[in-house]
C-alpha cells in the first residue's frame, strides 16, 4: 500500500490507456491512482455490490486474472475492468485472500483504438460482443449504424476467463433496370444475376476472413512499433520475451537485460525544444541498432527509456563490456540545426537467469542497477546486486518517512544571524530547515535533503520552507519588530521549477511583506545546472528587490567569468576560506581578492564561518561587508532568535 502511488506512476508511463489503477483490500477500494476526478469510487466493495462485482468471486475461487465489462462508473463513463486476485502466504503456509488490483480502461477510447468505427463508412456491418462470466447473458459493447446481414462471419477474441464475439458482414445490392427485355433475355440476364450474387456470398467469408487477418497483421505492427524510432516498443517485449526466455533455457544460453536512459534529458526537451529532442532520440536508435548483435533485440521502452536484450553472451564481462560500448557511443556529440549537443548516458544491467527469469523482475533489477548509476554520478554502467535491493528499500522507507514528515508538519525552522562587520549589528539571518524526527530527534540538513531532492520532494519542502520564512517576517511585523532580511537557501530543482516566481508573488502578497525582506541563496553548483533558465528567474526576483546571493563562493566551477552575467547582489565567502584565514596566506590573498573583485562589480560580500575576533577583525581590514557564524550565534530557534539585541557588543 505504501508504494502504490510510485508503482502506478511507473504503470501509467509504460502502459497506454490506463484510466485509472486501484487497490481493494478484501474487496474495498481504498486506494486510486490517480485520485482526482475518481474520488466517488472510494469505499466501493467490489465483491458485494452487483453493480460491480462480475466475476469477483471466479476470480477469488480459481485465483485468476479476469476481464469485465464495460461497466457503467460511479466518476461517469463506461470501461472494461481488469482484476488481479491478491494471496498472501500466511504462517501456516497457506494462501490467503488479501483483495484485488484493478485497472480501468475507457471503452470508448478502446473502441475508437479498434478502427472499428471505420467499417461502417467501408459498407461493413460489425457488432462486439461479450457473454457474462457470471450470467452467460450476451451483452453489445459496439455496433455499426447499420444491423448485420443474415450471412456473416464471427471470430471469438479471448479474453481471461470469458469471450469476446466480433460478428462482420457486408451488403449486397443489386438492382434489375429493365423490365422490358425479352423473357429469354431475362431469364439469362436474372440466371447470370443469381450466379454472380451466389459466387458473391461463397466468397464474402474467405473476403473478410483475409481481411480481418489483413487488418490484424497491420494493427500488430502498429501496436509493437514504436513510431518516432521504428524500434520494437515496450508492448512488444511483453508479448514476446517468455518465448525468448524459454528458448534461451531450453539452449541453456547466458542472456542479459541492459537498461539505460538519456542524462538530464528533460532539460533539453524544456530548453531546447521537443522536436529537437525527438530528433536525438532517432540518432541515439540508429547508434544503438549499429551496435547490436544478430541476436540481439533493441527497445524504446518509452521517452528517453531503452532496453537491450542481449541474448547468448558468455559472461557478465560481455554484457559489461556492451555496456560501455554504449555508454562511449552516446558520448559522441549529436550536430543538429548548427548546434553540438553532449550527452550522456546511464545504464542498469541484469542477468539472466541468474537476476530474474521473467519480465517484471529482469526490468525491476535492471531499474534498480540503473537507480544506483544515477546516484553514484551518472554517465556509466553497473549490474545488479542484492546489496542495491536493500539499499533500495532502505532509501523508499527513507522516502516514505520524509513524505510522512512533510504531512505531519515535523520541520522547523532555524536562524543563523547575520551581521554588519563595520556597523556591529545585526541585519539578516538564514532560515535553516531542522527535522524534528519522532524517533530520531533533531536530525540536521545534510542527512535528509539530498534524500529531498534525489526523491522529488524538495519542491515540496522547499515551498514549505518559503512560506515559514515569509510567515515570520508577517510575525515580526505584527510584533514591531525592526525590519531585517530572512535568507532562504534554494536548490536546483526549486529554481527550474515551473511555477515558483508565481509562488513566491503570491505569498509575498498574502502575508503583506515587502520583496526587499526576502533573500535567495544559490550555489554556483545549482546555477550552472541550467545556466540560462537560472538567469532568467535571478533577474526577476532581483527586479521585484529580493536579494540573490551566491552560496559557498570559490567552491564550485563557475568561477569570476560567470559571476558578471548572472543578477547577483551579494556574494558568501565559504567558510573554509575563513577558518585558517590567520594561519594560511595564500586563504588571505584569495579572500581579499574575492572581496575586491566584488566590490569592482558592486556586490556585497559576506563572509561564512566567523568564529574569533582575529577573523572578523582581518575580515574587516579586507573592506568585507558582513559576516556570519558562531563568534555572533549558532542557527537557533525562532523564540531564541527573537531575544537576540540587534546591536553586537
Amino acid at each position: 500500500m505504501d508504494w502504490f502511488e510510485r508503482y502506478a506512476t511507473t504503470l501509467f508511463n509504460s502502459f497506454d490507456g490506463i484510466e485509472s489503477l486501484q487497490l481493494a483490500p478484501q474487496g474495498k477500494i481504498q486506494r486510486i491512482y490517480p485520485l482526482q476526478g475518481n474520488e466517488a469510487a472510494i469505499g466501493l466493495d467490489i465483491v458485494s455490490d452487483s453493480r460491480f462485482n462480475e466475476g469477483a468471486q471466479a476470480a477469488i475461487q480459481d485465483n485468476k486474472f479476469i476481464i469485465v465489462g464495460p461497466i457503467n462508473l460511479v466518476q461517469g463513463g463506461r470501461a472494461i475492468i481488469g482484476r488481479v486476485p491478491v494471496y498472501l502466504d500466511n504462517e501456516k503456509d497457506k494462501k490467503e485472500f488479501w483483495g484485488f488490483i484493478s485497472a480501468l480502461i475507457n471503452i470508448e477510447s478502446l473502441i475508437e483504438a479498434t478502427d472499428l468505427p471505420s467499417l461502417d463508412q467501408e459498407g461493413y456491418q460489425y457488432s462486439l460482443t461479450r457473454t457474462s462470466i457470471d450470467t452467460g447473458l450476451i451483452t453489445t459493447i459496439s455496433s455499426s449504424k447499420s444491423p448485420l446481414t443474415d450471412i456473416h462471419v464471427e471470430t471469438n477474441l479471448l479474453a481471461p476467463a470469458n469471450n469476446w464475439t466480433l460478428h462482420i458482414s457486408r451488403s449486397i445490392e443489386s438492382e434489375i433496370l429493365s423490365n422490358t427485355l425479352t423473357g429469354y433475355f431475362l431469364t439469362a440476364w436474372v440466371a447470370l444475376l443469381l450466379a454472380i450474387a451466389l459466387y458473391l456470398l461463397l466468397m464474402q467469408p474467405d473476403k473478410l476472413k483475409a481481411l480481418v487477418k489483413a487488418k490484424t497483421a497491420e494493427l500488430e505492427e502498429l501496436a509493437y512499433k514504436d513510431p518516432l524510432t521504428d524500434l520494437p516498443n515496450r508492448r512488444y517485449l511483453q508479448d514476446h520475451l517468455h518465448a525468448q526466455l524459454a528458448h534461451n533455457k531450453k539452449q541453456k544460453n547466458l542472456a542479459a537485460f541492459i537498461y539505460f536512459d538519456l542524462d538530464n534529458f528533460k532539460r533539453i526537451n524544456d530548453t531546447i525544444g521537443h522536436d529537437i529532442g525527438d530528433k536525438i532520440l532517432v540518432t541515439v536508435a540508429k547508434r544503438l541498432n549499429e551496435l547490436k548483435g544478430k541476436s540481439d533485440l533493441i527497445i524504446r521502452l518509452g521517452g528517453d527509456e531503452f532496453g537491450i536484450l542481449l541474448n547468448n553472451i558468455k559472461s557478465q564481462a560481455d554484457a559489461e563490456q556492451q555496456a560501455q560500448v554504449i555508454v562511449e557511443c552516446i558520448r559522441v556529440p549529436v550536430k543538429l540545426d548548427n548546434r553540438e549537443l553532449l550527452l550522456s548516458t546511464s545504464l542498469g544491467i541484469a542477468m539472466i537467469p541468474e537476476h530474474g527469469n521473467d519480465l517484471i523482475s529482469i526490468m525491476q533489477n535492471a531499474d534498480i542497477a540503473l537507480y544506483q548509476a544515477k546516484l553514484e554520478g551518472k554517465n556509466q554502467h553497473l549490474t545488479f546486486t542484492e546489496e542495491m535491493r536493500v539499499d533500495t528499500y532502505n532509501k523508499i522507507q527513507d522516502e516514505h518517512e520524509l513524505s510522512r514528515a512533510i504531512e505531519n508538519n515535523e520541520f522547523e525552522l532555524y536562524y543563523q544571524p547575520q551581521f554588519d562587520l563595520s556597523k556591529k549589528k545585526i541585519i539578516s539571518a538564514e532560515a535553516l530547515i531542522r527535522w524534528n524526527h519522532p524517533d530520531k530527534g533533531l536530525v540536521f540538513p545534510n542527512d535528509f535533503i539530498p534524500l529531498a531532492e534525489n526523491s522529488g520532494k524538495i519542491i515540496e519542502l522547499g515551498y514549505w520552507v518559503l512560506e515559514s520564512s515569509i510567515a515570520y517576517l508577517a510575525r515580526r511585523k505584527e510584533q514591531n519588530k525592526p525590519d531585517l532580511t530572512i535568507h532562504i537557501n534554494l536548490s536546483s530543482k526549486q529554481l527550474c521549477a515551473p511555477g515558483l516566481i508565481q509562488s513566491v508573488q503570491q505569498l509575498l502578497s498574502i502575508y503583506q511583506v515587502p520583496a526587499k525582506l526576502l533573500g535567495f541563496e544559490i550555489t554556483e553548483t545549482s546555477i550552472l545546472e541550467d545556466l540560462e533558465i537560472s538567469k532568467e528567474v535571478l533577474k526577476v526576483f532581483k527586479d521585484m528587490g529580493i536579494c540573490i546571493s551566491i552560496d559557498d563562493f570559490g567552491t564550485g566551477f563557475s568561477s569570476l567569468a560567470q559571476l558578471k552575467n548572472l543578477p547577483v547582489s551579494l556574494l558568501k565567502i565559504d567558510r573554509g576560506f575563513v577558518m585558517d584565514l590567520e594561519e594560511d596566506i595564500d586563504d588571505r590573498k584569495i579572500v581579499e581578492a574575492i572581496i575586491a573583485m566584488a566590490h569592482k562589480l558592486n556586490i556585497k560580500v559576506l563572509a561564512e564561518g566567523i568564529e574569533t575576533q582575529a577573523q572578523w577583525d582581518r575580515l574587516s581590514s579586507f573592506h568585507c561587508d558582513f559576516g556570519q557564524g558562531y563568534l555572533v550565534s549558532k542557527a537557533i530557534t525562532e523564540e531564541e532568535f527573537n531575544q537576540i539585541p540587534t546591536n553586537i557588543e
